[in-house]
């Protein structure tokens, strides 16, 4: 966790020494007068912290956001990653949540089981927007790793996005037949259609292991 935490701080000197913009808080940037580089540091699984509240002091406004849980079960909640009882978010996730809230850290709900999304959306601070770095809706393709219709709406209602991952298998195609890009619009059109212009981003997951679609040149 120190060692994690220190890397971070790291990179935000490197990226001021360079003249690049570190964003910071919700959008906030500090950077040199010209900027070559854009970056948000973020967590993917909140797990990396969670042994105590006070360890996300150790953050100070180095990172943006934090993805709660990932792929299995931690002390916040639990994942919705198949042939796992989604359980929701425990106590301590609920307070977790809402730690993240006073840092004004993105609350990201990518890999949460649905119990679990919505008890995030219940203790969230409504002031605050809830987010999804990368997913897919399952008015298009049904899967663990996609929202239902009511999921997007909640969303929305915080002044949210949801980001619409590359991988095929989640997207519309088979594990390994990487999909169609296309599908990737499809995604994104169906979520205009259902909660607006406005909620819909790219959620790439480049760092992720995803399979892009096969027309898509990467």
């Amino acid at each position: 966790m120190v060692s994690s935490v220190d890397l971070g701080r790291a990179l935000a000197r490197f990226l001021g020494q360079n003249r690049s913009a570190l964003m910071r808080g919700h959008g906030s940037v500090v950077s040199g007068f010209s900027i070559r580089h854009a970056v948000f540091v973020a967590i993917q699984g909140g797990s990396a912290l969670d042994v105590r509240l006070d360890a996300l002091e150790r953050l100070e406004d180095t990172v943006t956001r934090i993805t709660l849980v990932h792929l299995t079960r931690s002390s916040l909640g639990s994942s919705s990653a198949p042939l796992r009882a989604d359980q929701g978010l425990t106590d301590h996730g609920k307070k977790y949540v809402e730690a993240l809230n006073a840092r004004r850290v993105f609350v990201d709900l990518a890999h949460i089981g649905r119990r679990g999304f919505f008890d995030a959306v219940d203790v969230h601070d409504r002031n605050q927007p809830l987010i999804v770095t990368h997913t897919g809706v399952n008015g298009v393709r049904t899967s663990w790793r996609t929202l239902d219709d009511e999921q997007p709406g909640a969303v929305a209602a915080t002044g949210g996005v949801v980001g619409v991952v590359y991988h095929g298998e989640y997207l519309g195609g088979r594990y390994f037949s990487g999909g169609r890009a296309a599908d990737i619009v499809n995604h994104i059109e169906y979520i205009v259609q259902t909660v607006g212009p406005e909620v819909p981003a790219l959620g790439s997951d480049w760092d992720g292991s995803i399979i892009t679609p096969r027309d898509m040149p990467t």
